[in-house]
């Protein structure tokens, strides 16, 4: 690595650890799952955490779950960019891709909107993305009446190209194929990035992606299996190239499986085998179990001092789980959860 590029990445890091430094910790999460209601949570965002900034402007006596939470990732938005100004050529590239996984969340959002034939003038305040880096056109899209329209908008992004196959949303399993799709193309963007990244100062976020392929290829057979009776051909069309430990041949063992004790046995000696070995809440808790494992990942990721650009997308992939972990304790209100239940649905421990 060259001095020029020691000296950038000394640079970003340092502005990371700043801003990991304000993110809030044990005591705030214990006053948050304290608190009685949606009301109290959000008074103590915003009167006494970082977000408070991006809250202000809410409304308490009108306040909704949803809207709370995309008002907490616009700070991700935000900081995201602010990092960005560091950066160039292959890791600014790679660096967007934070960005384009909210913008394919809030697509995903309109998405169902337009599935259950719902006005998508009121999901305005419910994206979440980067005005500054967005190609897509969210202003024109919430005035699609229908799914046709709702694709020819799209017709000058890459999105286009992945919709357009499909005729309808109507159903559970169409609407199941086009969020797949989605997906994919997403995660073929990441994979592509991170094969243009210099590995010898990125090896260890690169392993930790492909990680997480790994682990979302799991989820995806397991529930595909499961859920949707999904054709072999199918789970195997779906699933991500580019895992870490699944490559061709054991990502074609786990669709073959017939049953979930064929699954266990095929990750007996895997890193993942923590997934499946909870049978009685696997369904309850799977997303968690994953969320957690790849919370310690990227807290080790973070700590690292010769992580290249690891460290930065681990502090952004932290502020995530960290979105997650409020979102979760806000819902928890909504079904009057005590706080040892709350506690079992965080991705961060807390005692």
């Amino acid at each position: 690595m060259s001095s020029m590029s020691k000296s950038k990445h000394a640079a970003i890091n340092t502005k990371a650890l700043a801003m990991r430094a304000r993110r809030i910790n044990d005591k705030d999460f214990l006053e948050l799952i304290k608190a009685k209601d949606l009301k109290e949570v959000f008074l103590y965002l915003r009167d006494h955490t970082y977000y408070g900034d991006f809250l202000s402007k809410m409304d308490l006596e009108d306040l909704h779950r949803t809207e709370i939470e995309a008002h907490l990732n616009d700070l991700k938005v935000r900081e995201t960019e602010k990092l960005m100004h560091y950066l160039s050529g292959t890791e600014k590239n790679f660096f967007v891709i934070l960005l384009i996984r909210m913008e394919v969340e809030s697509l995903r959002v309109l998405i169902r909107g337009i599935a259950r034939s719902a006005d998508l003038e009121p999901l305005q305040g419910l994206m979440v993305y980067s005005e500054k880096y967005t190609k897509v056109p969210f202003v024109r899209l919430f005035r699609a009446r229908d799914w046709e329209e709702f694709k020819k908008m799209l017709i000058n992004t890459d999105y286009y190209r992945v919709f357009e196959i499909y005729k309808d949303i109507k159903g559970t399993h169409e609407l199941v194929m086009v969020e797949k799709n989605l997906d994919r193309y997403y995660y073929d963007l990441l994979k592509n990035r991170l094969l243009k990244l210099d590995k010898k100062s990125n090896q260890d976020l690169i392993d930790l992606e492909r990680r997480n392929f790994d682990l979302l290829n799991l989820i995806w057979i397991y529930r595909g299996k499961k859920f949707y009776s999904l054709s072999r051909e199918e789970l195997i069309a779906y699933s991500l190239r580019g895992g870490l430990e699944l490559n061709e041949k054991r990502l074609l063992s786990l669709v073959n499986a017939k049953n979930l004790i064929e699954i266990k046995a095929l990750l007996t000696k895997s890193d993942y085998a923590f997934l499946f070995n909870h049978t009685e809440t696997i369904d309850l808790f799977m997303e968690r179990r994953k969320e957690r494992y790849l919370y310690y990942q990227n807290l080790k990721l973070f700590g690292s001092s010769d992580s290249g650009l690891g460290r930065v997308v681990a502090y952004v992939r932290l502020l995530d789980f960290e979105i997650e972990d409020i979102t979760a304790i806000i819902e928890s209100k909504r079904y009057r959860m005590d706080s040892s239940e709350t506690k079992k649905y965080l991705i961060r421990p807390i005692d």
